[in-house]
């Protein structure tokens, strides 16, 4: 139940993305909320569940966006991992936790989104990418750390619904 909430709301950020946010722009720029939603599932859940998050998170958003299809969920799977394995060795209680993370996630994940796009032959200036869409997505999606991981330690704690007794 709990995987299917999770794929739920990254489904809805996806149509936040592509609909709300696109009224609330930042100089042309918009926050990643999948990218917010796989770094934070990875911090909480662990490896496996990151990875899985950020295939099926960036899957969705390049099928719905039109996107290179593949780009963003090998980008997203790749951040989500390493969120997941990382998790355990940083001190996840800590107030600065999750904004760090969300910080450094989205600017490594866009990176290696834009050096992806560049090998499939898009042309993107890389340099100039990073400082005027990287960077400031980044700083954007820190405003939506709190938010998004106090809503998936929500979603953590409600109780599976069923026989077994098992957290799903």
């Amino acid at each position: 139940m709990k995987r299917l909430s999770i794929i739920a709301a990254m489904i809805a950020a996806v149509i936040l993305q592509s609909t709300i946010c696109s009224f609330v722009c930042w100089k042309g720029l918009k926050p990643d909320l999948v990218t917010v939603i796989v770094i934070l599932t990875g911090l909480i859940h662990g490896l496996v569940p990151g990875c899985a998050a950020g295939f099926i998170g960036g899957f969705i958003l390049d099928y719905f966006t039109g996107r290179l299809l593949g780009a963003g969920a090998l980008s997203k799977m790749a951040i989500g991992g390493l969120s997941g394995w990382i998790s355990p060795k940083i001190f996840g209680d800590h107030l600065l936790v999750p904004p760090t993370s969300v910080l450094v996630g989205t600017w490594l994940e866009q990176t290696i989104y834009l050096l992806l796009v560049n090998a499939f032959g898009r042309g993107l200036p890389v340099i100039r990418s990073l400082w005027t869409i990287v960077l400031p997505v980044g700083l954007i999606n820190v405003v939506f750390a709190f938010p998004v991981y106090y809503a998936l330690l929500a979603l953590e704690r409600i109780p599976s619904q069923g026989g077994t007794g098992e957290d799903g």
